[in-house]
């Protein structure tokens, strides 16, 4: 579904890619781990086109897509969730939703998806007409990821979607991680600092360490891993 092919990506002068290479099968959850400035967001964003490699190759469903804009790579099938949310905090639940299918038309799709969501997340269901940036920060990460949900995407690309939440709340997010992956054949490519919870949601794993993909391995090797459970699982 998606090949990352030996991209390297800049900000500025800075690499901050160097020759990363990625395969994601259709249907599969995918996690990349890394400590903090590692290269993980930098990956996603050059998947979504925000941040265009300088080099290499990326092609989704056999299309090269390193040289599209972001909302063209949208339209093929790829959303991200954004560390932070990035919801529209003065735009409402509903309105949110909707401005994810900004690039669809076809309207009973489109409420149909919303009927969907409102199953995934009853609380949004309630807060339907209220501002985004009213909500708890774990109605802001289930609004981000319905509203990434809403473009109809056969990739998922989810950075941190833990980061600030209460256990609970993580516990609850990374269920409808799995069930949006089972129920809609999404494949989810999933940045998460927590690599243990990241690990046990995932069929496979890549470590990036400066930039750099280091270890690729099934998500259950990874966990058992000595230099993987001593670098990020604690152990």
């Amino acid at each position: 579904m998606l090949n990352v092919r030996n991209i390297s990506s800049y900000y500025g002068n800075i690499e901050a890619l160097k020759d990363v290479s990625i395969d994601i099968s259709e249907g599969e959850i995918i996690t990349l781990i890394g400590a903090n400035g590692a290269g993980k967001t930098t990956t996603l964003m050059s998947i979504s086109g925000i941040i265009p490699p300088r080099s290499g190759e990326i092609y989704f469903m056999g299309q090269e897509i390193h040289t599209m804009s972001p909302d063209k790579i949208v339209s093929l099938g790829i959303s991200q969730v954004p560390e932070g949310r990035h919801i529209f905090p003065d735009l409402t639940v509903m309105e949110n939703l909707h401005m994810g299918a900004f690039l669809r038309n076809d309207t009973q799709g489109i409420k149909d998806d919303i009927d969907y969501i409102f199953s995934l997340f009853p609380i949004l269901t309630k807060r339907q007409n209220q501002a985004g940036g009213t909500l708890s920060g774990g109605e802001q990460q289930m609004l981000a990821i319905s509203r990434a949900l809403m473009a109809k995407p056969r990739l998922l690309l989810l950075d941190e979607p833990s980061l600030g939440l209460a256990p609970l709340i993580v516990k609850q997010i990374f269920e409808i991680i799995r069930k949006i992956n089972a129920e809609q054949n999404t494949a989810i490519f999933l940045v998460e600092q927590n690599a243990n919870l990241a690990l046990h949601a995932a069929n496979r794993g890549y470590v990036i360490e400066n930039g750099s993909i280091v270890l690729e391995d099934s998500a259950e090797n990874l966990l058992s891993n000595d230099e993987v459970k001593k670098a990020y699982l604690g152990l």
